[in-house]
């Protein structure tokens, strides 16, 4: 009996790698935009703290210089907030892009696993016929050798 051998191991292999590499650059993808929401998170704090900043200045009725100072700072401040809800939206998007790749990656390493799942079945089919095969063809021969057996005639 012939041992299994798939015919498309190569590609199975292949596909096997491919689907590894993207979840590699899903995993990337999701890191890169844990760390812009986490700048974003830093800006807005900043933008808050610089808030309070600029109503103690009111309250201790500051100079002009620093109250246009803290304005100006503000203004900095949310420009850098937009810029993170910008590298934000394009690293949803790099995220979205990396799952639905790994998704594909996923199914087509699923067709060949069916497909190798198909090939092992045959195989396996094939086998058990021909070992019916055998076992037919032995019976069949011990069944002609009893009945050409005579008693008082030696056994063949």
């Amino acid at each position: 009996m012939k041992a299994f051998r798939f015919t498309l191991e190569a590609v199975q292999v292949l596909r096997h790698r491919q689907e590894q590499q993207t979840m590699e650059n899903y995993v990337r993808a999701l890191l890169s935009r844990q760390q812009v929401l986490d700048r974003l998170e830093t800006a807005r704090e900043r933008i808050r703290l610089n808030q309070q900043e600029i109503n103690r200045l009111l309250a201790a009725a500051c100079a002009a210089a620093q109250l246009a100072q803290a304005s100006h700072y503000a203004r900095v401040l949310e420009r850098q907030q937009a810029d993170q809800v910008t590298a934000l939206a394009l690293a949803e998007r790099r995220v979205q892009a990396a799952f639905q790749s790994m998704l594909s990656a996923r199914q087509r390493r699923k067709m060949v696993e069916n497909l190798h799942a198909k090939q092992l079945a045959s195989h396996q089919r094939a086998e058990w016929r021909e070992e019916q095969k055998l076992t037919d063809d032995l019976a069949s021969r011990r069944g002609r050798s009893i009945l050409a057996w005579h008693p008082g005639e030696a056994p063949i």
